[in-house]
């Protein structure tokens, strides 16, 4: 695998977040002030100019921290998670494939830029979709070793032996136990369901975008890669969310 590119790392949500953050607006005024005090005794002008370097270099510093370290890019591997998994990992994979194809038709100049800068949240949204793939591969391992069959014959037994009268307190604890299994098996069976569904949309909505490039290769209008970007943007965004809700059934944790 190629080691990623500066320009991969810097066009990041990271280094987005950073920009527009109070730490990134901190080091960029930090930079300013020292701009300004060490060139001040030159001139006026100078002190400006020194501010607006300082400035730069603060900023500069700020976003370089919040780029994500150089080394290879993220191995996505479809045949590593099951069905349904798989096929939302494979359908993203095949419209980064398509994007870049429909990117390589554009001429060198501002509209191509425009586009290959959309191609880098493409390629994110790519990511995000494989991790909540491999959460959600997760989730249907341990949705595996729940076996509600089994806990729905208890839950006939115990309640065709309590028949009409009341459970003892033995009992009693009994029957939640065995309802909150059965209960959870349906959340996660819920919670899969939702989420290919989700996937499925998001996937859809990204070959769309990608159908809108190669559309913007004839029209040649750069406003439309804005539009484009933006809806990416919103892809990426709403991946992350599942992601995150995905990460949330898990305790917290993420898949290695």
């Amino acid at each position: 695998m190629a080691p990623t590119s500066f320009r991969d790392r810097f066009f990041t949500r990271p280094v987005s977040h950073a920009l527009t953050s109070p730490s990134g607006i901190l080091a960029a005024g930090a930079g300013a002030a020292i701009g300004i005090v060490a060139t001040a005794p030159f001139s006026i002008p100078v002190a400006v100019v020194g501010g607006v370097a300082g400035s730069a270099i603060g900023l500069g510093g700020r976003l370089l921290a919040a780029m994500p370290p150089k080394g290879d890019t993220v191995r996505i591997d479809p045949f590593a998670v099951e069905e349904p998994w798989r096929h939302s990992v494979i359908d993203a994979l095949q419209a980064k494939v398509r994007f870049e194809q429909a990117t390589r038709t554009f001429a060198a100049g501002p509209l191509r830029d425009a586009v290959e800068r959309v191609g880098g949240q493409v390629g994110e949204a790519v990511d995000q979709c494989w991790e909540v793939a491999q959460q959600g591969d997760l989730v249907a391992r341990a949705r595996a070793n729940i076996d509600d069959r089994a806990t729905t014959r208890e839950l006939e037994r115990l309640r065709s032996s309590i028949g009409d009268g009341t459970p003892n307190d033995t009992q009693a604890r009994t029957l939640d136990a065995l309802r909150s299994q059965a209960e959870s098996a349906e959340r996660l069976d819920r919670l899969m369901a939702e989420t290919t569904d989700r996937l499925d949309l998001l996937n859809a909505r990204l070959d769309q975008s990608v159908t809108q490039a190669i559309e913007l290769s004839v029209s040649n209008r750069a406003g439309d890669a804005d539009a484009i970007g933006a809806d990416v943007g919103r892809i990426v965004d709403e991946l992350e969310a599942l992601r995150l809700a995905m990460a949330d059934v898990q305790g917290g944790g993420s898949p290695t």
